[in-house]
């Protein structure tokens, strides 16, 4: 194959008529006298992007080019996206379908495909990876929000008491969880749970629902449901995959790599979907039914957490993670419909 055109010198504006020829995998460029001025294999030949009414360039390692006189001259390429991207460009009705559908690939992938892998990658997650998130996690909690516990030791053995004597009525392994009790004033009335079954209870939470330890258990077994499910590694594998379609898309490597260094802490900056929500309901809902507890406490304990509206820092981006129980009106009813 043999192509007349312009070849521009590297780091100059000089240019001379030249003349590319092409045998096997070498590309060779010639002057009009047939002087060689460049041989290099095509391997190392970057080919600009077709369009249709312009010609094609050549772009060479060392930062010289080659521009055909013919506009309708194309290069032979080995790259499988080469070709595609060249039959796009001159097939311009497809090239709209995909550009138009585009937006919902991703939306599908971000929404369907992703939590699915998440859901299913996350059952595969050993202990210690959930241990070490956990114990950064609790660094970051005890040094920021937390403060010792004020409520009477005495409580805090008999909600242990009722607690683990749940999880063996369960067949739980007692030995997967700790419970932790902490003052915050920040947190107000809350229950948090960790990946690796650390479960953590507010001073605001007990003073509620000691009364009704019933009710109290039930909050518990919300954040037990979030663990056995768990919803906290799943958020973790759903924001590294949104991240790689986002690197994908804009090149930002060192984006991603801000968001897999950061995704402990990350992790307090979201919040459980509804769905998993839901889920977490229905698993405090089902096991106090094997424990012969009606759900009405679950729902009572919904209800008096959210009594009195907005709890400190309810609007942080923290708390849309730590408060693992947004009370609304919906989800009462759908515990109601369990």
């Amino acid at each position: 194959m043999k192509v007349q055109g312009t070849y521009y010198f590297s780091n100059s504006s000089k240019t001379c008529p030249a003349e590319i020829e092409i045998i096997d995998k070498y590309i060779k460029v010639l002057t009009s006298d047939g002087d060689l001025l460049l041989e290099t294999e095509r391997s190392f030949v970057k080919i600009s992007l077709s369009i249709p009414g312009l010609p094609d360039s050549l772009k060479f390692s060392d930062g010289s080019s080659f521009v055909p006189s013919e506009k309708s001259v194309r290069w032979p390429s080995d790259s499988l996206l080469s070709r595609i991207a060249e039959r796009l460009m001159n097939n311009l009705t497809a090239l709209i379908i995909i550009l138009a559908s585009t937006p919902l690939l991703i939306w599908f992938l971000m929404f369907t495909v992703i939590p699915n892998i998440a859901e299913s990658t996350a059952e595969l997650i050993p202990q210690a990876p959930k241990s070490i998130l956990s114990k950064g996690l609790m660094e970051h909690l005890e040094e920021n929000f937390f403060l010792s516990s004020e409520i009477d030791s005495k409580q805090i053995e008999t909600i242990e008491t009722l607690f683990y004597e749940a999880l063996d009525d369960l067949g739980l392994d007692r030995k997967k969880y700790l419970l932790l009790f902490y003052k915050s004033d920040y947190l107000g009335s809350n229950a948090l749970a960790l990946p690796d079954g650390t479960i953590i209870l507010t001073d605001g939470m007990i003073e509620k629902l000691i009364s009704y330890p019933d009710s109290l258990l039930s909050v518990l077994l919300h954040e037990v449901g979030h663990i056995e499910n768990n919803h906290s590694i799943r958020l973790i594998i759903q924001s590294l995959g949104v991240g790689i379609i986002f690197t994908y898309l804009v090149g930002d490597i060192q984006g991603l790599a801000e968001i897999v260094s950061g995704s402990g802490i990350g992790l307090l900056q979201s919040s459980f979907s509804r769905e998993m929500e839901i889920e977490a309901d229905r698993f405090s809902v089902v096991s106090l039914d094997k424990i012969n507890i009606p759900k009405e406490r679950f729902i009572f304990a919904m209800e008096t957490i959210d009594s009195d509206g907005d709890e400190p820092g309810s609007n942080s981006l923290l708390v849309k993670y730590l408060s693992t129980h947004p009370h609304t009106e919906e989800r009462i009813q759908l515990v109601k419909d369990l």
